[in-house]
Protein backbone atom coordinates (compact mmCIF):
# COMPACT_ATOMS: atom_id res chain seq x y z
CA UNK A 1 0.00 0.00 0.00
CA UNK A 2 0.95 3.83 -0.48
CA UNK A 3 1.09 6.50 2.65
CA UNK A 4 -1.70 6.03 4.57
CA UNK A 5 -1.64 9.82 3.90
CA UNK A 6 -2.68 8.78 0.61
CA UNK A 7 -6.32 7.59 -0.35
CA UNK A 8 -6.21 3.79 0.29
CA UNK A 9 -9.85 3.22 -1.57
CA UNK A 10 -12.63 5.19 -3.51
CA UNK A 11 -14.89 5.74 0.13
CA UNK A 12 -11.98 7.67 1.20
CA UNK A 13 -12.52 8.04 5.29
CA UNK A 14 -15.56 5.51 5.26
CA UNK A 15 -13.38 2.37 4.43
CA UNK A 16 -9.89 3.77 4.96
CA UNK A 17 -9.36 1.86 7.59
CA UNK A 18 -10.43 -1.45 6.28
CA UNK A 19 -8.35 -0.55 2.75
CA UNK A 20 -5.20 0.29 4.77
CA UNK A 21 -6.11 -3.31 6.77
CA UNK A 22 -6.50 -5.08 3.80
CA UNK A 23 -3.63 -3.49 1.56
CA UNK A 24 -0.95 -3.13 4.52
CA UNK A 25 -0.33 -6.71 5.60
CA UNK A 26 -2.67 -9.54 5.35
CA UNK A 27 -5.86 -10.64 5.73
CA UNK A 28 -7.01 -14.51 5.56
CA UNK A 29 -10.97 -15.48 4.93
CA UNK A 30 -12.47 -16.51 8.00
CA UNK A 31 -14.91 -18.19 6.71
CA UNK A 32 -17.50 -15.25 8.11
CA UNK A 33 -17.70 -13.49 4.88
CA UNK A 34 -19.10 -16.94 2.87
CA UNK A 35 -21.13 -18.23 6.26
CA UNK A 36 -23.44 -14.76 5.83
CA UNK A 37 -23.04 -14.96 1.93
CA UNK A 38 -24.57 -18.50 2.57
CA UNK A 39 -27.26 -17.27 4.35
CA UNK A 40 -28.21 -14.34 2.14
CA UNK A 41 -28.15 -17.23 -0.64
CA UNK A 42 -30.39 -19.55 0.68
CA UNK A 43 -32.87 -16.65 1.06
CA UNK A 44 -32.49 -15.63 -2.61
CA UNK A 45 -33.00 -19.23 -3.87
CA UNK A 46 -36.42 -19.51 -1.68
CA UNK A 47 -36.78 -15.78 -3.20
CA UNK A 48 -35.94 -17.15 -6.83
CA UNK A 49 -38.54 -19.77 -6.02
CA UNK A 50 -41.22 -18.05 -5.59
CA UNK A 51 -40.57 -16.24 -9.62
CA UNK A 52 -42.96 -17.13 -12.05
CA UNK A 53 -41.10 -17.20 -16.34
CA UNK A 54 -42.05 -13.82 -16.66
CA UNK A 55 -40.57 -12.13 -13.60
CA UNK A 56 -37.41 -14.13 -15.32
CA UNK A 57 -37.96 -13.04 -18.82
CA UNK A 58 -36.42 -15.03 -22.25
CA UNK A 59 -34.55 -18.41 -21.91
CA UNK A 60 -31.28 -18.30 -20.19
CA UNK A 61 -27.96 -19.76 -21.41
CA UNK A 62 -26.69 -21.85 -18.50
CA UNK A 63 -24.07 -23.00 -20.49
CA UNK A 64 -22.53 -26.62 -19.68
CA UNK A 65 -19.30 -28.39 -18.53
CA UNK A 66 -16.35 -27.90 -20.68
CA UNK A 67 -13.39 -29.68 -20.65
CA UNK A 68 -11.97 -26.26 -22.14
CA UNK A 69 -9.87 -24.37 -19.80
CA UNK A 70 -10.51 -21.50 -18.90
CA UNK A 71 -14.20 -21.69 -20.51
CA UNK A 72 -15.15 -18.11 -22.32
CA UNK A 73 -15.32 -15.56 -19.71
CA UNK A 74 -15.10 -11.75 -19.15
CA UNK A 75 -12.08 -10.36 -18.48
CA UNK A 76 -10.53 -10.13 -15.84
CA UNK A 77 -8.93 -6.61 -14.21
CA UNK A 78 -5.27 -4.87 -15.25
CA UNK A 79 -2.83 -3.11 -13.70
CA UNK A 80 -2.43 -0.17 -15.47
CA UNK A 81 0.40 2.66 -15.59
CA UNK A 82 -2.07 5.11 -17.06
CA UNK A 83 0.13 8.20 -16.36
CA UNK A 84 3.47 6.68 -17.58
CA UNK A 85 5.08 6.87 -14.58
CA UNK A 86 8.38 5.17 -14.08
CA UNK A 87 9.10 1.77 -12.47
CA UNK A 88 12.22 0.88 -10.95
CA UNK A 89 13.90 -1.34 -13.63
CA UNK A 90 17.38 -1.27 -11.86
CA UNK A 91 16.52 -1.31 -7.86
CA UNK A 92 18.14 -1.57 -4.83
CA UNK A 93 17.34 -1.74 -1.26
CA UNK A 94 18.72 -0.82 1.96
CA UNK A 95 17.53 -1.92 5.78
CA UNK A 96 17.75 0.64 8.54
CA UNK A 97 17.67 -0.90 11.73
CA UNK A 98 17.32 1.17 15.34
CA UNK A 99 19.65 -0.71 17.80
CA UNK A 100 18.35 -4.32 19.24
CA UNK A 101 15.92 -4.79 16.49
CA UNK A 102 15.10 -8.69 17.15
CA UNK A 103 14.66 -9.61 13.47
CA UNK A 104 18.28 -7.92 12.36
CA UNK A 105 19.97 -10.94 11.58
CA UNK A 106 17.05 -12.77 9.79
CA UNK A 107 16.08 -9.56 7.51
CA UNK A 108 19.85 -9.07 6.54
CA UNK A 109 20.05 -12.71 5.36
CA UNK A 110 16.49 -12.02 3.83
CA UNK A 111 17.67 -9.18 1.96
CA UNK A 112 20.02 -10.35 -0.12
CA UNK A 113 18.83 -13.20 -1.02
CA UNK A 114 15.45 -12.11 -2.73
CA UNK A 115 16.37 -10.15 -5.44
CA UNK A 116 17.38 -12.78 -7.24
CA UNK A 117 14.64 -14.86 -6.16
CA UNK A 118 12.01 -16.66 -8.17
CA UNK A 119 9.17 -15.53 -6.13
CA UNK A 120 11.00 -12.06 -6.76
CA UNK A 121 10.78 -12.26 -10.90
CA UNK A 122 7.52 -13.84 -10.86
CA UNK A 123 6.39 -10.82 -9.09
CA UNK A 124 8.30 -8.18 -10.32
CA UNK A 125 9.19 -8.65 -14.25
CA UNK A 126 6.21 -8.30 -16.62
CA UNK A 127 6.08 -4.92 -15.46
CA UNK A 128 9.76 -3.85 -16.52
CA UNK A 129 11.63 -4.53 -12.74
CA UNK A 130 14.69 -6.34 -12.86
CA UNK A 131 16.77 -8.19 -9.58
CA UNK A 132 16.10 -6.60 -6.62
CA UNK A 133 20.03 -5.76 -5.41
CA UNK A 134 21.25 -5.57 -1.77
CA UNK A 135 23.08 -2.48 -0.73
CA UNK A 136 23.46 -2.90 3.05
CA UNK A 137 21.98 -2.63 6.30
CA UNK A 138 22.48 0.20 8.70
CA UNK A 139 21.73 0.83 12.42
CA UNK A 140 20.11 4.09 13.31
CA UNK A 141 20.82 6.17 16.32
CA UNK A 142 18.96 5.08 18.64
CA UNK A 143 16.45 4.88 20.97
CA UNK A 144 13.31 3.93 18.68
CA UNK A 145 10.28 6.32 19.35
CA UNK A 146 8.07 5.78 21.28
CA UNK A 147 5.36 7.17 19.10
CA UNK A 148 6.00 8.68 15.36
CA UNK A 149 3.74 10.09 12.75
CA UNK A 150 4.01 9.29 8.93
CA UNK A 151 5.01 13.23 8.33
CA UNK A 152 7.43 12.80 11.20
CA UNK A 153 9.19 9.98 9.34
CA UNK A 154 9.11 12.06 6.16
CA UNK A 155 10.96 14.93 8.17
CA UNK A 156 13.47 12.65 9.48
CA UNK A 157 14.57 10.53 5.87
CA UNK A 158 14.55 14.02 4.28
CA UNK A 159 17.16 15.18 7.05
CA UNK A 160 19.07 11.86 6.95
CA UNK A 161 19.34 12.12 3.31
CA UNK A 162 20.89 15.38 3.20
CA UNK A 163 23.60 14.48 5.42
CA UNK A 164 24.46 11.53 3.42
CA UNK A 165 23.64 8.64 6.44
CA UNK A 166 23.23 6.41 3.90
CA UNK A 167 25.88 7.20 1.74
CA UNK A 168 25.30 8.68 -1.57
CA UNK A 169 21.40 9.12 -1.70
CA UNK A 170 20.20 7.39 -4.86
CA UNK A 171 17.04 7.47 -6.57
CA UNK A 172 16.96 3.41 -7.03
CA UNK A 173 17.23 2.97 -4.04
CA UNK A 174 14.44 1.44 -1.54
CA UNK A 175 15.08 2.91 1.82
CA UNK A 176 13.58 0.46 4.56
CA UNK A 177 12.47 1.47 7.76
CA UNK A 178 12.23 -0.78 10.19
CA UNK A 179 10.14 -0.33 13.89
CA UNK A 180 10.29 -1.81 16.86
CA UNK A 181 7.07 -3.15 18.72
CA UNK A 182 7.60 -0.35 21.00
CA UNK A 183 6.83 1.85 18.20
CA UNK A 184 3.46 3.21 17.33
CA UNK A 185 3.44 4.79 13.90
CA UNK A 186 0.11 6.82 12.96
CA UNK A 187 -1.46 8.54 10.54
CA UNK A 188 -4.53 10.76 10.73
CA UNK A 189 -6.73 8.42 12.52
CA UNK A 190 -4.56 5.22 11.49
CA UNK A 191 -2.36 3.19 13.74
CA UNK A 192 0.30 0.75 13.14
CA UNK A 193 -0.19 -2.87 13.83
CA UNK A 194 -4.57 -2.06 13.82
CA UNK A 195 -4.91 -0.39 10.43
CA UNK A 196 -1.62 -0.81 8.50
CA UNK A 197 1.20 -3.14 8.82
CA UNK A 198 3.55 -1.00 6.39
CA UNK A 199 3.41 1.37 3.77
CA UNK A 200 5.57 2.65 1.35
CA UNK A 201 5.62 6.06 0.02
CA UNK A 202 7.95 8.62 -1.34
CA UNK A 203 10.21 12.02 -0.31
CA UNK A 204 11.65 15.08 -2.84
CA UNK A 205 15.16 16.34 -0.96
CA UNK A 206 17.85 18.83 -2.98
CA UNK A 207 20.74 17.07 -3.79
CA UNK A 208 23.86 17.54 -5.07
CA UNK A 209 22.03 20.93 -6.17
CA UNK A 210 18.65 19.25 -7.55
CA UNK A 211 15.44 17.93 -6.33
CA UNK A 212 14.82 14.01 -6.71
CA UNK A 213 12.41 11.49 -5.72
CA UNK A 214 13.48 8.90 -3.61
CA UNK A 215 11.52 5.91 -2.49
CA UNK A 216 10.86 4.40 1.22
CA UNK A 217 9.07 2.03 2.59
CA UNK A 218 8.00 1.95 6.66
CA UNK A 219 7.45 -1.46 8.22
CA UNK A 220 6.11 -1.21 12.32
CA UNK A 221 6.69 -4.91 14.04
CA UNK A 222 2.96 -6.23 14.47
CA UNK A 223 2.29 -9.56 16.61
CA UNK A 224 -0.51 -11.59 15.06
CA UNK A 225 -1.48 -9.07 12.36
CA UNK A 226 -2.68 -10.58 9.15
CA UNK A 227 -2.36 -13.75 11.13
CA UNK A 228 1.67 -13.91 10.84
CA UNK A 229 3.93 -14.12 13.54
CA UNK A 230 7.19 -13.01 14.67
CA UNK A 231 9.29 -12.21 11.51
CA UNK A 232 6.98 -14.18 9.13
CA UNK A 233 4.48 -10.86 9.61
CA UNK A 234 7.52 -8.84 9.05
CA UNK A 235 8.79 -10.21 6.09
CA UNK A 236 5.23 -10.79 4.69
CA UNK A 237 4.18 -7.06 4.83
CA UNK A 238 8.26 -6.38 3.52
CA UNK A 239 7.84 -8.17 0.33
CA UNK A 240 4.64 -6.64 -0.13
CA UNK A 241 6.00 -3.22 0.07
CA UNK A 242 8.96 -3.87 -2.10
CA UNK A 243 7.22 -4.70 -4.94
CA UNK A 244 5.16 -2.42 -4.59
CA UNK A 245 7.67 0.37 -4.38
CA UNK A 246 9.18 -1.26 -7.45
CA UNK A 247 6.15 -1.35 -9.35
CA UNK A 248 4.63 2.27 -8.09
CA UNK A 249 7.82 4.31 -6.43
CA UNK A 250 6.73 7.58 -6.78
CA UNK A 251 2.92 7.45 -6.28
CA UNK A 252 2.46 11.06 -4.11
CA UNK A 253 5.00 13.55 -6.58
CA UNK A 254 2.92 16.65 -7.94
CA UNK A 255 -0.49 14.72 -6.58
CA UNK A 256 0.32 11.70 -8.66
CA UNK A 257 1.41 12.49 -11.64
CA UNK A 258 4.17 10.03 -11.60
CA UNK A 259 2.22 6.96 -10.03
CA UNK A 260 3.11 4.22 -12.23
CA UNK A 261 1.24 0.31 -11.42
CA UNK A 262 -1.15 2.23 -8.77
CA UNK A 263 -4.27 1.32 -9.89
CA UNK A 264 -6.10 -1.17 -12.36
CA UNK A 265 -8.61 0.11 -15.39
CA UNK A 266 -11.65 1.80 -14.84
CA UNK A 267 -13.80 -1.12 -15.79
CA UNK A 268 -12.50 -3.05 -12.89
CA UNK A 269 -12.18 0.15 -10.05
CA UNK A 270 -14.55 -1.13 -7.73
CA UNK A 271 -12.01 -3.93 -6.86
CA UNK A 272 -10.05 -1.46 -4.96
CA UNK A 273 -12.86 -0.33 -3.07
CA UNK A 274 -11.53 -2.18 -0.01
CA UNK A 275 -8.16 -2.14 -0.25
CA UNK A 276 -6.32 -0.29 -2.71
CA UNK A 277 -5.31 -0.38 -6.24
CA UNK A 278 -1.43 -1.52 -6.38
CA UNK A 279 -0.27 -4.86 -7.01
CA UNK A 280 -0.29 -6.33 -3.55
CA UNK A 281 -3.03 -5.30 -2.31
CA UNK A 282 -4.97 -6.49 -5.10
CA UNK A 283 -3.80 -10.13 -3.71
CA UNK A 284 -4.24 -9.72 0.03
CA UNK A 285 -7.96 -10.78 -0.39
CA UNK A 286 -6.88 -14.27 -2.07
CA UNK A 287 -6.32 -17.63 -0.57
CA UNK A 288 -2.98 -18.36 0.38
CA UNK A 289 -1.47 -15.11 -0.26
CA UNK A 290 1.11 -15.33 2.11
CA UNK A 291 3.32 -18.29 2.26
CA UNK A 292 6.35 -19.99 2.81
CA UNK A 293 8.82 -19.79 0.06
CA UNK A 294 10.69 -22.65 0.59
CA UNK A 295 13.62 -21.27 -1.33
CA UNK A 296 13.57 -17.89 0.94
CA UNK A 297 12.70 -20.00 4.05
CA UNK A 298 10.20 -16.89 5.27
CA UNK A 299 6.82 -15.68 4.74
CA UNK A 300 6.19 -13.87 1.50
CA UNK A 301 3.11 -12.34 -0.43
CA UNK A 302 1.80 -13.30 -3.80
CA UNK A 303 0.71 -9.99 -5.70
CA UNK A 304 -0.93 -9.38 -9.11
CA UNK A 305 0.31 -10.72 -12.30
CA UNK A 306 -1.72 -8.49 -15.85
CA UNK A 307 -0.26 -11.68 -17.56
CA UNK A 308 -1.71 -14.49 -15.38
CA UNK A 309 -4.75 -12.66 -15.25
CA UNK A 310 -5.44 -12.49 -18.65
CA UNK A 311 -4.73 -15.99 -19.29
CA UNK A 312 -7.39 -17.09 -17.10
CA UNK A 313 -4.85 -18.38 -14.42
CA UNK A 314 -4.96 -17.38 -10.43
CA UNK A 315 -3.76 -13.71 -10.95
CA UNK A 316 -1.30 -13.95 -7.99
CA UNK A 317 2.26 -14.98 -8.73
CA UNK A 318 3.66 -17.06 -8.26
CA UNK A 319 1.41 -19.54 -8.84
CA UNK A 320 1.01 -22.06 -6.10
CA UNK A 321 0.19 -25.04 -9.01
CA UNK A 322 -3.50 -25.61 -7.89
CA UNK A 323 -6.64 -25.01 -9.71
CA UNK A 324 -7.90 -21.63 -10.09
CA UNK A 325 -11.46 -21.43 -10.55
CA UNK A 326 -13.97 -18.17 -9.92
CA UNK A 327 -17.34 -17.18 -11.14
CA UNK A 328 -17.27 -13.67 -13.17
CA UNK A 329 -20.56 -11.46 -13.63
CA UNK A 330 -21.59 -10.32 -17.04
CA UNK A 331 -21.62 -6.38 -17.33
CA UNK A 332 -23.63 -5.58 -20.18
CA UNK A 333 -23.65 -1.47 -19.60
CA UNK A 334 -21.46 1.50 -19.76
CA UNK A 335 -22.02 4.50 -17.28
CA UNK A 336 -20.00 7.12 -16.42
CA UNK A 337 -19.86 6.96 -12.34
CA UNK A 338 -19.22 10.05 -10.14
CA UNK A 339 -16.19 8.88 -7.72
CA UNK A 340 -16.74 9.55 -3.54
CA UNK A 341 -14.43 12.17 -2.52
CA UNK A 342 -10.77 11.61 -2.36
CA UNK A 343 -10.43 9.54 -5.35
CA UNK A 344 -8.24 11.81 -7.11
CA UNK A 345 -10.85 12.98 -10.34
CA UNK A 346 -14.62 13.77 -10.54
CA UNK A 347 -15.86 10.91 -12.80
CA UNK A 348 -14.97 7.89 -15.11
CA UNK A 349 -16.43 5.61 -17.79
CA UNK A 350 -16.92 2.00 -16.38
CA UNK A 351 -18.99 -1.12 -16.65
CA UNK A 352 -21.91 -1.99 -15.06
CA UNK A 353 -25.06 -3.35 -14.68
CA UNK A 354 -27.96 -1.10 -14.45
CA UNK A 355 -30.63 -1.43 -12.33
CA UNK A 356 -33.02 1.59 -10.81
CA UNK A 357 -33.58 1.68 -7.13
CA UNK A 358 -36.85 -0.18 -6.64
CA UNK A 359 -36.18 -2.46 -9.88
CA UNK A 360 -34.12 -5.85 -9.86
CA UNK A 361 -32.02 -7.38 -13.14
CA UNK A 362 -31.24 -10.98 -13.72
CA UNK A 363 -27.09 -10.94 -14.22
CA UNK A 364 -25.64 -13.79 -15.95
CA UNK A 365 -22.26 -15.16 -13.90
CA UNK A 366 -19.64 -17.27 -16.40
CA UNK A 367 -17.70 -19.97 -14.37
CA UNK A 368 -13.96 -20.99 -15.15
CA UNK A 369 -11.34 -22.49 -13.58
CA UNK A 370 -7.61 -23.07 -15.69
CA UNK A 371 -7.74 -27.12 -15.16
CA UNK A 372 -10.02 -29.25 -13.71
CA UNK A 373 -11.39 -29.17 -9.96
CA UNK A 374 -12.15 -31.62 -7.33
CA UNK A 375 -15.77 -30.77 -7.70
CA UNK A 376 -18.39 -27.80 -8.53
CA UNK A 377 -16.89 -24.72 -6.30
CA UNK A 378 -20.16 -22.66 -4.43
CA UNK A 379 -21.41 -19.32 -5.10
CA UNK A 380 -22.40 -16.83 -2.89
CA UNK A 381 -23.14 -12.93 -3.00
CA UNK A 382 -22.74 -9.70 -0.64
CA UNK A 383 -23.39 -5.97 -0.77
CA UNK A 384 -19.74 -4.63 -1.24
CA UNK A 385 -20.73 -1.11 0.10
CA UNK A 386 -22.33 -2.62 3.35
CA UNK A 387 -19.33 -4.52 4.09
CA UNK A 388 -17.00 -1.55 4.50
CA UNK A 389 -19.88 0.08 6.50
CA UNK A 390 -22.31 1.68 3.76
CA UNK A 391 -26.40 1.43 4.26
CA UNK A 392 -27.17 -2.25 2.62
CA UNK A 393 -28.87 -1.66 -0.37
CA UNK A 394 -28.54 -4.95 -2.43
CA UNK A 395 -30.39 -8.07 -2.33
CA UNK A 396 -29.48 -11.23 -4.11
CA UNK A 397 -31.38 -14.23 -5.63
CA UNK A 398 -29.96 -17.19 -7.81
CA UNK A 399 -31.31 -19.58 -9.81
CA UNK A 400 -28.26 -22.12 -8.59
CA UNK A 401 -25.61 -21.70 -6.49
CA UNK A 402 -22.93 -24.28 -8.03
CA UNK A 403 -21.14 -24.67 -11.00
CA UNK A 404 -18.26 -25.84 -12.95
CA UNK A 405 -16.01 -24.58 -15.67
CA UNK A 406 -18.17 -23.64 -18.99
CA UNK A 407 -21.58 -23.02 -16.87
CA UNK A 408 -23.15 -20.25 -16.53
CA UNK A 409 -25.80 -18.97 -13.36
CA UNK A 410 -28.00 -15.87 -13.13
CA UNK A 411 -28.13 -13.68 -10.08
CA UNK A 412 -30.79 -11.53 -9.79
CA UNK A 413 -29.74 -8.50 -8.32
CA UNK A 414 -32.17 -6.44 -6.15
CA UNK A 415 -31.37 -2.82 -5.44
CA UNK A 416 -33.54 -1.08 -2.91
CA UNK A 417 -32.12 2.05 -1.95
CA UNK A 418 -29.51 4.71 -2.53
CA UNK A 419 -25.65 4.39 -1.55
CA UNK A 420 -25.24 6.90 1.06
CA UNK A 421 -21.58 7.33 -0.32
CA UNK A 422 -21.65 6.90 -3.69
CA UNK A 423 -23.44 8.61 -6.16
CA UNK A 424 -26.06 6.44 -8.16
CA UNK A 425 -23.75 3.34 -7.47
CA UNK A 426 -23.45 0.09 -5.41
CA UNK A 427 -21.44 -2.76 -5.72
CA UNK A 428 -21.92 -6.64 -5.16
CA UNK A 429 -19.05 -9.28 -4.79
CA UNK A 430 -19.74 -12.65 -5.73
CA UNK A 431 -17.55 -15.51 -3.86
CA UNK A 432 -16.46 -18.76 -4.99
CA UNK A 433 -15.80 -21.38 -2.47
CA UNK A 434 -14.14 -25.04 -3.25
CA UNK A 435 -12.82 -26.77 0.54
CA UNK A 436 -10.39 -23.91 1.89
CA UNK A 437 -10.32 -22.10 -0.92
CA UNK A 438 -12.18 -18.58 -1.77
CA UNK A 439 -11.91 -16.48 -4.78
CA UNK A 440 -14.03 -13.20 -5.25
CA UNK A 441 -14.66 -10.96 -7.85
CA UNK A 442 -16.52 -7.37 -7.46
CA UNK A 443 -18.60 -5.43 -10.04
CA UNK A 444 -20.33 -2.40 -10.61
CA UNK A 445 -24.36 -1.33 -10.03
CA UNK A 446 -25.51 2.18 -11.56
CA UNK A 447 -28.60 3.02 -11.13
Amino acid sequence: MTSPRVPASLLGTLVLGAGVLLAACGSSHDGSAEADASADASQGSADASSMDASDIGPPLDNGAPSTVYPAPHPAPPQLTNAKGGPVLTTPKVMFLYYPGYPHETALDAFGPALGASTYWAAATAEYGVGPLAWVSSKELTGPAPAKISDAEIDTFFHDQLIASAFGLPDTNTIYTFFYPASTTITSGGSQSCSSFGGYHSNIAAQVGGMVKTFAYAVLPTCTGFGGLQGVQEVTGALSHELVEAVTDPFPTTSAGADTAYGNVDDDHFVWTLGGGGESGDLCVPEPDAFYMDMTLGLTVQRTWSNAQAAAGHDPCAPSLGTPFFTSAPVLPDVDTVKLPMGFGRGSLTSKSVRIPVGESRVVEVDLYSDQATSGPWKVSARDALADLGDNKTLSFAWDRTSGVNGEKLHLTVSVHGKSSVFPGAHAFTVYSTLGASVHAWTALVTE
